[in-house]
């Protein structure tokens, strides 16, 4: 599974605290992959974003499968400064601002549309 991730989101994500996180390091459990496209200045996603982000706390807190869900966000903000503080309210982590453009092309065009893949959530206003 982290082969297949590496090559679909890069070596690295970064989170809100502007860490990198190793893509190996999402776990081999995950089953269930949520790639959230969004934009820190467009009203409905911060509606869904405030959602998402109850959702996944309830989830990681009690849910006996939490190693099984990650969420990635893939941003399509064009300051750095809007992208790194919607990134700060989310538990997840996304591509970095620099590759927001790159990967997710590749994704949609080469990967996602595979019938063999794991199941992976779209989620575009």
């Amino acid at each position: 599974m982290s082969e297949f991730l590496v090559n679909l989101l890069g070596e690295r994500l970064v989170n809100g605290e502007k860490a990198e996180v190793d893509v190996h390091s999402l776990g081999s459990k995950l089953s269930l992959l949520g790639l959230y496209f969004g934009c820190s200045l467009n009203g409905p996603c911060k509606q869904f974003n405030a959602s998402l982000c109850e959702f996944y706390s309830k989830f990681k807190k009690s849910s006996e499968h939490k190693d099984k869900l990650e969420i990635v966000f893939i941003s399509s903000d064009q300051d750095q400064k809007q992208w790194q503080d919607f990134l700060q309210e989310m538990q997840w982590p996304a591509l970095p601002f620099k590759d927001r453009h790159k990967k997710p092309q590749k994704l949609v065009e080469e990967e996602c549309f595979k019938t063999d893949l794991v199941r992976m959530l779209f989620t575009e206003d």
